[in-house]
């Protein structure tokens, strides 16, 4: 365990990184920028401007700055979505894939 008011089994980097996020809906797949806040092991939060439904299945991609260091995407499930401010919503996102 991390710590008392921690409960999380992996510890999470702030990473406020640019991103690519894509709710892959059976009508059409939408693809939005987005920031993702923080990564661990099994999971991310990310900014947005819309709000995304539980359960909904996405990709998100993270570019690296760095040519030593891979670019991330990953496939998950959206956990919650929480609004922050007007058009600011974080998302928390449990992954489920790599790629």
């Amino acid at each position: 365990m991390i710590g008392h008011d921690d409960q999380r089994s992996y510890y999470r980097m702030m990473i406020n990184a640019e991103c690519i996020l894509v709710v892959n809906s059976v009508e059409a797949p939408q693809q939005f920028n987005a920031i993702c806040r923080d990564l661990s092991a099994n999971g991310m939060a990310v900014e947005i401007n819309q709000e995304i439904e539980a359960g909904e299945d996405v990709s998100v991609k993270i570019n690296s700055t760095n040519i030593q260091i891979p670019s991330l995407t990953a496939k998950g499930k959206v956990l919650r979505s929480r609004k922050e401010a007007d058009n600011l919503f974080v998302v928390g996102i449990e992954i489920i894939d790599l790629a």
